[in-house]
């Protein structure tokens, strides 16, 4: 498969820029601006594109491709038209099939970046980003916000989970490069995230500050080797974390610390490229800056590009123009920011006319199957259940997952039906009330064995979910456990017969682990992560 190294430029500031670049201190600090809309909300976006915004995160939609193709070319004509006459960054929080499904933008859908570091293939990964960068690039997204860095070393971690690659800097440095390599192959720039480092936090930076009191050892040995290797990459953009480090700063979180970003990454680990904040409107800065405060904070510490999330583009602009015209921040800070942006989209290639590629349908979904059967993982068998014998014996496949997975699913059960076995599937929510679980028992006791998949996004294991999947396995039925998103709830089930691990309930995924229940194909993925003792 293909696997593509890349010469990548750093983007640092020089002489040569184009004479009309000369834009007022009002369009600079515009361009170093970014706001978050969802794809039927793109008219809010009208006003702040006209005045300079310098790009625009793409959130929701379902769109099919072409539909986004459009809402990004006129998004782009805007800017061009506009005050700044400069196109914009169309991004996208692309990091995996946790995230996103099939109908979001019209986008393929990605295996789990934790799915990635299960298969441990850097030919296939690399090779598959490269055929999705193509696609975002059929769509006029030219930026994408992964890949996730973070070594996930916090199984209670309640956040990250299945975004992260795994819990070893190593792999998660390994398979973090191939992931960049593939995007820049594709034509898009690729955002690692989130420094310097969100795995071993114990709270969710959407909800409240998290602080990671790791000694400056513990943090460069675990957390910072995935960030060094896309640096060795020139990596086009670093994201950082709304996290509070007090081995690097005793007092502001990173995305508002000088000692973070200049001392640290643009400095001692060289990183000569964008350094974008994660969206400012989350809670672990909202709760003590309002977004247009924290934007001026964030350029001050040394952040070249801001995401405002839903907050104001014209109140963070005004703060920041104002705070410039006080001297609380330098205009040589404005102009630092303002043409390492300009350089990042002149070698991106935005200034020319896009070329669209044909479309990678069929290779894109090879390469996908291929590496969800490398990743489905074999955590136990102690009661030698895999594969499943007596194709008559009654088999219930219950399933516990959000609605928006249900489709896929039914691509395990295919497996088995194609296959002749006798099987009944069944989906239930992943906070099943009193009566579902009282069915799914129900079910489950006509038949002769069962094999259950149980959904946990991250470290928070759902209390319902938990008591129904456990009357379940009380049933004493040879029981095949699967853990469909993240591996550590399988702790929590020792009792049952055997157990698997898929890390995401892609179609692939779940079509590879009925191979596996069938037989028709072996378990080849190892654990990335550690599991904690069981309970």
């Amino acid at each position: 498969m293909l696997f593509i190294i890349l010469a990548l430029v750093s983007f640092s500031p020089g002489p040569g820029l184009r004479a009309e670049t000369a834009l007022s201190l009002e369009n600079k600090v515009g361009q170093l601006l970014m706001i978050s809309i969802d794809a039927a909300e793109a008219a809010k976006a009208a006003g702040p594109v006209a005045l300079g915004l310098g790009g625009i995160q793409l959130q929701w939609g379902s769109y099919s491709l072409e539909n986004t193709l459009r809402l990004t070319e006129e998004l782009q004509r805007s800017a061009l038209a506009g005050a700044a006459r400069t196109p914009l960054f169309i991004a996208a929080d692309y990091e995996g099939g946790s995230v996103y499904v099939p109908t979001t933008l019209g986008l393929a859908e990605l295996p789990t970046n934790m799915m990635l570091g299960a298969a441990d293939d850097e030919n296939n990964t690399a090779s598959l980003f490269y055929l999705a960068g193509r696609e975002l690039r059929r769509a006029g997204i030219n930026m994408v916000f992964g890949p996730v860095l973070d070594v996930n070393t916090n199984p209670q971690n309640p956040i990250i989970g299945v975004r992260a690659i795994g819990g070893m800097p190593e792999l998660v440095s390994k398979i973090g490069a191939a992931i960049i390599n593939g995007f820049r192959a594709g034509g898009i720039l690729p955002a690692a995230k989130h420094f310097p480092g969100h795995g071993a936090a114990g709270t969710d930076s959407h909800k409240l500050l998290p602080v990671i009191r790791l000694a400056r050892p513990a943090l460069e040995k675990d957390h910072l080797p995935p960030f060094k290797k896309a640096i060795e990459l020139k990596v086009p953009l670093i994201m950082t974390a709304h996290i509070l480090y007090p081995a690097l700063d005793t007092e502001n979180p990173a995305t508002l610390s000088k000692p973070v970003i200049v001392d640290l990454l643009k400095k001692k680990l060289e990183f000569g490229g964008l350094l974008i904040t994660d969206s400012l409107d989350m809670s672990a800065i909202t709760s003590k800056h309002p977004v247009h405060k924290a934007a001026a904070l964030a350029l001050k510490a040394g952040a070249d590009l801001i995401l405002l999330g839903k907050g104001d583009f014209l109140k963070a602009r005004g703060e920041i123009v104002r705070q410039v015209k006080a001297g609380l921040i330098t205009e040589t800070r404005v102009n630092d920011a303002y043409y390492r942006v300009y350089e990042a989209k002149r070698a991106a290639g935005l200034f020319e006319t896009p070329a669209y590629s044909a479309p990678f349908d069929k290779a894109y979904v090879n390469i996908a199957e291929a590496l969800s059967r490398a990743a489905v993982t074999l955590v136990s068998d102690r009661d030698r259940l895999i594969p499943l014998k007596d194709k008559t014996a009654e088999t219930a496949i219950i399933m516990f997952a959000p609605p928006r997975f249900s489709g896929n699913a039914l691509s395990l059960y295919k497996v088995l039906a194609e296959n002749g076995y006798s099987a009944e599937q069944s989906l239930f929510g992943i906070d099943p009330a009193e009566k579902d679980i009282a069915r799914a028992s129900a079910i489950a006791a006509k038949a002769d064995r069962l094999v259950i998949g149980s959904f946990q996004w991250a470290g928070a294991q759902n209390r319902n979910q938990k008591r129904a999947i456990k009357a379940l396995l009380s049933l004493g039925k040879p029981s095949v456990l699967i853990s469909l998103m993240s591996p550590y709830d399988l702790s929590n089930y020792p009792e049952a017969g055997a157990a698997l691990a898929v890390y995401g309930m892609t179609a692939p995924g779940m079509a590879a682990a009925g191979e596996v229940l069938t037989g028709a194909a072996n378990p080849r993925g190892r654990l990335p992560v550690e599991l904690p003792e069981t309970n």
